[in-house]
Parts: structure tokens; C-alpha cells; sequence
């Protein structure tokens, strides 16, 4: 299993920036002015034209991106996020830090691919923090990432949040100009920044508890539009009481019309994350179907909205019909066809019952009712033998046009030996039942079940 520390939230200038599980509260900081160097490029200019400045192109995009950045909270992205893990190398044995990272620079191979899984959210920000979603949620919820996560690395901030930390730092911070670069007829500025110890709010968690890191990288402006192409951010050799060694992303950013306005999004973001054992994560995020909130977007807040939020603060959601009790029978077909080449954990997956849901005394739900569910997980391992892991998770029931809240697991606990074996997973809530396909490609475009239904509070402290 991969460790906690790899899951990073990057908060704005109002919050530390952390490697942690969403849902932390927001700590507020005071913005002070910030002062940036430059070194500007030495070498003669065009007699016939000037080049640009690179001090002015800085500023020039400063303020562009400050005021996109200002405009980023009004709109939502759908992220899709792959995770290639990779073993240790077996020639280094108790590897220091140090060794791994320098190895890891020098390495021409790839290593030993450990397997694949793939998620999809949605992603917004909320009072300076990024804040998530199920795909086609009526809300976000800060639980929502952390339910995803499962125990792989995990980056947020790339949405804004980490462009905005990096602009808007205070006295110490500097941006230097380093390097001019040509894409095809593109001109590029490349700079270089250093948040030093003693300014940075980005935070790994260690046996300890929580520590403060610094971190570098770089910034890569087109000089004719004044606009960001890629921030690349870098951690030292993290403290000996982490599990990890250093975490490196690349965010490439571009921008998207949305109501006629071209906004600033991430197009990819790129994580590393080399882990004290050895072993690596290289994490993929790509962005589709931004979007300005729509008026039924609900946040979901810590605390009841009061004097002290804003104007924007959520309204009250009706409130949704009793859940069904316990010790029903649940006899459905998965119509949700579920293919390894697109399939994703969040994704919303639908059954129809076979047979009614009922007790004695009460049917509940007739027959050809629907369940609506999630994927919350899709995975590929390549050891002992090619087989794909898929995890179902239903929520509700389709009963006279509600969807009444449920809570059901695999009726049987012994594993089924046919197409497929199925089996819990340990660290997995009761009502999240994992399927194991032996197969190089999943294709599934039907699963026959019976489940049962259980008290909504039945090992809620697993998760």
C-alpha cells in the first residue's frame, strides 16, 4: 500500500499549502507585498526589432493571471486522473533519499510497471481551496477526494490554486528570468522561483505530524500573449520521518472558451512521486468540460452558513426520504456497460432489480426499479496474472420518481469462482464490493447480483 504523505492539497495564499486529504479547514494568512528579481538576458538586440523585456513580460502576465485567477472560482472542470505505478529497483538495496533521487534523474529505463488505476471528479474552487465532486454531483464535498484516494499519491492544487501561491508570495520569495526558449515560431520566458523555508505554507505529513518543506521550479511564459505554459514545482529531499522522498509536478495550462470568454484552465498536470522504499507513482490528470457553476450547484460547507460567509453560501438541500432498513434483499443486473479502456472510480454506474425489493409485509421497490451507484475503483495488475479490479458502491433507489438512499453489500461472503472472483477488500467500507476479472481488457457489459441491505452506520469508520 502507498503511504499518506503522497496525497498533496495545494491551498492558496489564505491556507498552507499541504500534502494531506481534503477536508481540512481553511487558516487564514495576511497578504503581504511581494518583491520579485530579475536577471535579465544578456545579448545584443535586433537592430531592427527590440526584444521583449523580460522583467516587463513577467509583469505584464503577473497581472493577466492575477485577474484570472480572481475569475477561476466561478467555474468547474471534470478531472480524469491515471496513476502508473512502478517497484523498486532491485539492484538498490535500503536506498537513502538522496541515492534515489540522483538515480532517478540519471535513470534512461523506465522501471517495473506494478499496475494502473484511473479516477474521474469534478473540480472547483471554494474560499481558496480546490474542492470536489462526484461527476454530476448536485455538490461538492471535501469527503469526496479523500473516498477516491484509496492509498495512491494523489495531487491537488493544480486548479489555480498552486499558479496563485507562486504569484503572489511575499518579501522573500523571487522570480528569476533564466532562459529564453522557441517553440516552432513561439517565443517562451523561462523563470525560476524559490520558496524558502521560512515563507512556504506547503506541508508533508511525517510520523510527527505535519512538517513545513520548501519547494522550487520554474514558470514558462509566452512573451507575445503574456501567459502561462507550464509551472513546474519541486520538493527538496523530504524530512527522514516521511515516508517520501520528493514529489515533482508539471502543470501545462491553456485556456477555454466558456461563455465567450477565453478562461484559463490546466490542461495536464504531471506528478512524481518517489516513495522512501524505492518504488515510484507517476500520475497523469487531464481536464474536459469546464463550465461556469450552474444555479443548482450546491457547496457544501463545514458549518451552517452565518454572518461570517459569503453571500454565496449554500441553501438548504431537501431533505431526502428515509433510507431503507436493513435485511432487504437486493436482486439486480448491472446495465452500465463498463469498459478498462474509459471506465474510471466515479463514474456513475446503473442496475435494474430483477426482482422486487420487499419484506413480509411491504414490497418497497417493484421489479425493473433502478439503482444508481458509483465505480469507486478500476484498476489493472499485472502480477501474479493480467485481471482487472472494479469496486460498486450503490446509493440509491428509483421508488415513485425518488431516489430513496440505501446502504447493500454482496449477499454472500464466500467468493465466486466462474468469469470472475469476487471478494471484499479490507480497507474498504461494507457496502463497496470489489470484482476481480482474470482478463487483459474488461469488456463487461452485464453482471447479475444479489445483495442485502445494511444499517447505513456499518463500518463507516473504515473510511
Amino acid at each position: 500500500m502507498l503511504p499518506a504523505w503522497a496525497t498533496m492539497n495545494i491551498r492558496s495564499v489564505l491556507s498552507p499549502l499541504r500534502i494531506i486529504r481534503v477536508g481540512r479547514k481553511l487558516r487564514g494568512y495576511h497578504l503581504r507585498t511581494a518583491v520579485i528579481t530579475f536577471a535579465l538576458a544578456s545579448g545584443p538586440a535586433s537592430p531592427c526589432q527590440q526584444p521583449p523585456d523580460p522583467a516587463l513580460t513577467l509583469e505584464r502576465a503577473r497581472e493577466r493571471l492575477l485577474a484570472d485567477l480572481d475569475r477561476m472560482p466561478r467555474y468547474t472542470c471534470v478531472q480524469t486522473i491515471t496513476r502508473k505505478y512502478y517497484d523498486a529497483p532491485s539492484h538498490i538495496q535500503h536506498p537513502a533519499c538522496a541515492t534515489l533521487i540522483k538515480w532517478h534523474q540519471e535513470r534512461k529505463h523506465e522501471l517495473s510497471a506494478l499496475g494502473w488505476d484511473r479516477m474521474r471528479l469534478e473540480v472547483a474552487i471554494v474560499e481558496g481551496a480546490n474542492v470536489y465532486s462526484w461527476v454530476g454531483a448536485p455538490r461538492f464535498d471535501d469527503a469526496t477526494l479523500d473516498k477516491l484516494a484509496d492509498h495512491g499519491p494523489l495531487g491537488s492544487g493544480d486548479f489555480g490554486i498552486l499558479l496563485s501561491e507562486v504569484l503572489r508570495k511575499t518579501t522573500k520569495i523571487t522570480l528569476s528570468f533564466q532562459q529564453e526558449v522557441f517553440v516552432g515560431d513561439r517565443r517562451l520566458f523561462q523563470y525560476s522561483y524559490t520558496i524558502p523555508l521560512e515563507e512556504s505554507r506547503y506541508q508533508i505529513k511525517t510520523s510527527n505530524g505535519w512538517a513545513f518543506t520548501a519547494y522550487r521550479g520554474t514558470v514558462l511564459l509566452d512573451t507575445e500573449a503574456a501567459d502561462i505554459v507550464r509551472l513546474t514545482v519541486r520538493t527538496p529531499e523530504l524530512p527522514a520521518d516521511s515516508t517520501g522522498c520528493q514529489a515533482i509536478s508539471e502543470v501545462d495550462y491553456g485556456r477555454t472558451s466558456i461563455h465567450d470568454r477565453m478562461v484559463l484552465v490546466p490542461r495536464e498536470t504531471r506528478l512524481l512521486s518517489l516513495e522512501r522504499a524505492g518504488n515510484e507513482t507517476a500520475s497523469v490528470t487531464s481536464y474536459a468540460s469546464c463550465r461556469e457553476y450552474a444555479s443548482t450547484v450546491r457547496m457544501l460547507w463545514d458549518d451552517p452558513p452565518g454572518d461570517d460567509q459569503p453571500a454565496y453560501a449554500p441553501s438548504r438541500l431537501e431533505e431526502p426520504p428515509p433510507p431503507l432498513p436493513a435485511g432487504l434483499h437486493l436482486n439486480w443486473r448491472l446495465v452500465t456497460p463498463i469498459d478498462s479502456d474509459t471506465a474510471a472510480a466515479g463514474d456513475p454506474i446503473e442496475a435494474v432489480l430483477r426482482s422486487p425489493i420487499r419484506n413480509k409485509q411491504h414490497v418497497f421497490a417493484p421489479a425493473g426499479a433502478h439503482l444508481h451507484g458509483r465505480l469507486r475503483r478500476v484498476q489493472q495488475r499485472p502480477d501474479p496474472s493480467d485481471h482487472f479490479e472494479i469496486a460498486l458502491q450503490f446509493e440509491s433507489v428509483e421508488i415513485a420518481g425518488k431516489n430513496v438512499p440505501l446502504t447493500a453489500t454482496s449477499f454472500s461472503a464466500r467468493p465466486r469462482f466462474y468469469a470472475f472472483q469476487k471478494q471484499p477488500i479490507s480497507d474498504d467500507p461494507p457496502d463497496v464490493v470489489t470484482f476481480f476479472f482474470n482478463t487483459q481488457h474488461l469488456r463487461l457489459k452485464q453482471l447479475d447480483e444479489e445483495w442485502i441491505t445494511i444499517s447505513p452506520n456499518t463500518g463507516k469508520d473504515k473510511k
